[in-house]
């Protein structure tokens, strides 16, 4: 025997679709506009933010190759180049994001003091538990920190942790891989103290890749400074001693062998002394010129901007979303109902 053929079709009975809407009206509506009044309750209790920007330009090279800052050799013709041609111990500007992104950035940003909206100043974490965590009561458990506390390790407690992790969701870095833009974006409660933040990071990105271009060559400065100042002191005591000596034995009839002998030393100690010197003094200003040379150049390509308009919550938004979201259970509701009847 042959078996038939099963239509898989499913096709839709529009006729008692219409039938069953309008029968259930009063149910879509009443779903439509509860979601819709919770859509504006929450548009409305939301709290709002505000996102601030700021651009970074770093120094890029001439024709030449050459850049004081030693950022050039990381752009390339075809993009940005994550690579380093010549100066192998600058920071790969891709890796700038994650300086922001470090446990010391935040560390340092809640111990500064910013000036909100209304004119107060206040500390930043002050500011986070009165806006961010909304005044919320702080767990002891939350203040506990282990008691091992070894050296070259940081070590923060529960609370501190999770107000890191909920910043690292509010402030973020990008670098454009054409032109090597580095912007800045912050997300606050405070339109004000969004821009200041984005400005507090900004200055700590461009102090850490300069410190962090320049920490070797600083090091050399500093030492060969301490051996300029011991260098003279040393000529100087020299040349002291070598000048009282030709006042106490500048009389033409003194003429004692000894006194030869002894000039004769004190002569050649005073040229050691000042060769020493004057050859220290060299390295020294060489080794700072070279210092400014190395200094990566940063340039404010545009500066943060205190918002006027709040970036959330969009209102429009969620209240349409919020409708259409009513709509969709509704007719899923009234469908149920049906024993989906509707469907062949």
């Amino acid at each position: 025997m042959e078996e038939k053929e099963h239509d898989d079709t499913i096709s839709i009975d529009f006729k008692a679709l219409f039938n069953l809407v309008g029968k259930e009206k009063w149910v879509i509506i009443g779903i439509t506009v509860l979601f819709t009044i919770g859509g504006a309750w929450y548009g409305l209790a939301a709290r709002e933010e505000f996102v601030s920007e700021g651009k970074i330009m770093p120094e890029i090279s001439g024709a030449g190759g050459s850049s004081l800052g030693g950022l050039a050799n990381l752009v390339g013709i075809g993009g940005f180049e994550l690579g380093l041609k010549n100066n192998t111990d600058a920071i790969r500007p891709d890796l700038y994001p994650d300086v922001i992104k470090s446990t010391p950035f935040f560390l340092n940003l809640f111990e500064q003091k910013f000036v909100d909206k209304i004119g107060d100043s206040i500390r930043f974490d002050e500011f986070f538990n009165k806006k961010i965590e909304e005044s919320k009561s702080i767990d002891k458990e939350d203040l506990r920190i282990f008691e091992g506390q070894p050296s070259g390790v940081v070590l923060v407690n529960r609370l501190t942790e999770d107000r890191i992790k909920d910043l690292k969701g509010r402030i973020s870095g990008s670098i454009d891989k054409q032109s090597g833009v580095i912007s800045i974006l912050v997300k606050m409660p405070d339109p004000v103290i969004a821009a200041e933040i984005t400005k507090f990071t900004m200055n700590y990105l461009t102090a850490y890749v300069a410190d962090y271009r320049t920490e070797k060559i600083k090091q050399e400065v500093d030492f060969l400074g301490r051996k300029v100042a011991f260098a003279k002191g040393e000529f100087y005591r020299d040349q002291s001693r070598k000048a009282s000596y030709e006042d106490i034995y500048a009389a033409p009839t003194i003429r004692l062998q000894s006194a030869d002998v002894r000039r004769e030393r004190l002569q050649s100690e005073y040229k050691l002394s000042s060769s020493m010197y004057n050859e220290l003094l060299k390295k020294y200003e060489e080794a700072k010129i070279k210092l400014q040379q190395q200094t990566p150049v940063f340039k404010i390509l545009e500066p943060p901007v205190v918002p006027t308009q709040k970036s959330e919550p969009k209102k429009v938004i969620i209240i349409l979303g919020s409708l259409l979201a009513g709509m969709v259970f509704s007719f899923i509701i009234i469908f149920i109902k049906s024993g989906f009847n509707l469907f062949k």
